[in-house]
Parts: C-alpha cells; structure tokens; sequence
C-alpha cells in the first residue's frame, strides 16, 4: 500500500511540474491611428490611410480603424483622443485601450522640400512603448503608397516575433527524406567530324518543259489546213475548165473562148499550186514549232512563191 501510495505521489508531481500547453493565439489585432502627416493633402492621407488598412488585413492582421472606434465615443472623448500627440507613450495607452487592441499602429507621411518621409511605427497598446519602425526620406508622391508597403513588409514580421515569438520550426518527422536522383550515365563525346562539303553538281531530267513556241503551233497549222482547203477549191476550178477545153463543149453550150477559158483554168491552177504550197509550209513550220526544245527559240521560217507555170514552197532557219 505504500508502494502504490509513493508511486501516485510521484506521478503528481511529475504532472504538476509540466509546462501547460501554450494556448491557440488569435490573429494579431492592430489599430490603424491617425497618421502623422503634416503638410499632406488630405486626399493623400485618406488614401494612404485606407491602403495600410488594406495590407495589414492582407497579411492577416485584425484591423481596426479609428473611425470605427470614435465613431462610438462622445465629441469631447473624439476631439481628444484625435488631438492627442501619437508619439507619447499615454497617447498610444488610450487609443489602444478605445480599440481594445494589442498594438497601435502608425503611419508616417511628413511632406518635406526633398519628398515625403514615408513609413510606419508600431507601438505596443498595453505600455506604449515603441515595439518597431521602419522610415524612408525622399518620397516622391507617385511612389508614396509602395513606400508605405515596404515599411509594412518590414515592420508587420517584428512585431509578430516580438508578441508571438519566432514561428514554430518544421519536425523533423514532417520534412520529407531528401530524394536521390540517379545520375546521368557518362557518354563518350562523339567524334568531331568536319563538315561534309557538298559539290555542285548537275542533276539531268528526262522532263521537258513546255517551249514558248509549242504554244502558237496551231496557228501556222490552222493557217496551213485553211489555204489547203483553198488550193483545192480552185485545183477543182482548173480541173473543169481543162475538162471543157478537152471535150470541147457540149451540144447545149458549144465552146465558143477557147482561149479565155484556157487562161481561166492556168489562174485557177497556178492559185491552186500556191494555196497549195503555203498550206504544206504552214503544216510544216506547225510541226516544227510543235516539237521544237525549250533551248533555243523557233526561227523557221516558211516561204512560198508563184512563178510562170507552178510555185515554189521552202523552209528556213536554224534547227537544233
């Protein structure tokens, strides 16, 4: 019975002497004061003011705006809780005890020849001392509201450390194991190889292209059949009026010109050996030009002429 009345007591006395658990802390509450900002336009204040306000809760931060907390109050508690002066330590106790806050924050826009002097000061709400500060001289007004932001980059992690104290450190049961990435197999580099020089050659087809020529052929062709057709118009012509010489005439209609009708019938022949002849020289230069190469140009030429008693039909030019 001893024993277990022993071992109880110990046990008790274990228990009593171990730290309690630190209790959840609640986000950090801020009060946003009234801005130093002597010489600055009111609607740079204003703004100014609302982006504070805006960056603190970004950051997750509980705000709290002075107008929230004199709105509440009378005029005569309002007027002197705006005029206090925010540097002194009792000024900083009422306004952190108006917004029941931890910490009093306040922002800094002094206007000055060479800029504004931007930043921020955070006190502590329960003793009024000032926890941290961050300024920067020489602002110009375009760049006012991303000096506020620095300074609140600066400023919001000190006063979590000092109130909170450093963030809690990662176990070492949580960080997972380092992973090992197998390496790469080493390859020989390949033999550098000059570049292959390519000589020029000359690459033969078996096509043809078109020549220029080709496409008129049908012309002289065209013109050949034509007069063809001519020359036999009147090689028929010549053929009757000779028939009619060698009959001489019929009972109904004797031959009564026998030399007219013979120089009829030479017109009609010597026209019918010309149109024959310029026929034949068209056919012929539209086969030449037909399967004339695309190397050289077509010069053939046809010539016809008409002589006493027949025609004469030639070709000129030069062939490939």
């Amino acid at each position: 019975m001893a024993a277990v009345l022993i071992s109880l007591f110990v046990v008790l006395s274990v228990a009593a002497q171990a730290p309690a658990a630190p209790q959840p802390q609640g986000p950090l509450t801020v009060l946003v004061a009234p801005p130093d900002a002597a010489g600055a336009p009111a609607h740079v204040v204003e703004f100014a003011q609302e982006h504070v306000a805006e960056q603190l809760e970004s950051r997750g931060l509980r705000v709290i705006r002075i107008e929230t907390v004199t709105r509440k109050l009378a005029a005569a508690k309002r007027r002197a809780l705006l005029r206090c002066h925010r540097t002194e330590p009792s000024c900083i106790q009422q306004l952190g005890a108006a917004g029941k806050t931890e910490v009093v924050l306040v922002a800094e826009l002094g206007q000055f020849d060479s800029g504004y002097r931007v930043g921020a000061r955070v006190y502590g709400a329960q003793d009024g001392a000032l926890i941290t500060e961050q300024l920067t001289p020489g602002v110009p007004e375009e760049q006012l509201l991303d000096a506020l932001t620095q300074a609140l980059d600066a400023v919001v992690p000190r006063t979590l450390r000092a109130l909170r104290g450093p963030p809690p450190s990662v176990p070492m049961a949580d960080v997972p194991p380092p992973t090992r990435v197998a390496a790469a197999p080493a390859t020989e580099p390949a033999p550098s190889t000059a570049p292959a020089v390519v000589e020029p050659t000359s690459v033969e087809t078996g096509q043809v292209k078109s020549s220029s020529a080709r496409r008129w052929a049908w012309l002289p062709a065209a013109g050949g059949v034509a007069l063809a057709g001519v020359g036999t118009v009147f090689y028929l012509k010549a053929k009757d009026r000779f028939d009619t010489l060698d009959t001489g005439g019929s009972v109904d209609a004797p031959l009564r010109d026998a030399s007219a009708l013979a120089s009829q019938g030479r017109n009609a022949q010597t026209v019918s050996r010309v149109a024959f002849g310029l026929g034949a020289a068209g056919l012929v230069a539209g086969a030449v030009m037909f399967l004339w190469p695309d190397d050289a140009p077509a010069r053939v030429q046809p010539s016809a002429a008409a002589i006493p008693g027949g025609g004469m039909v030639g070709v000129s030019g030069t062939l490939p």
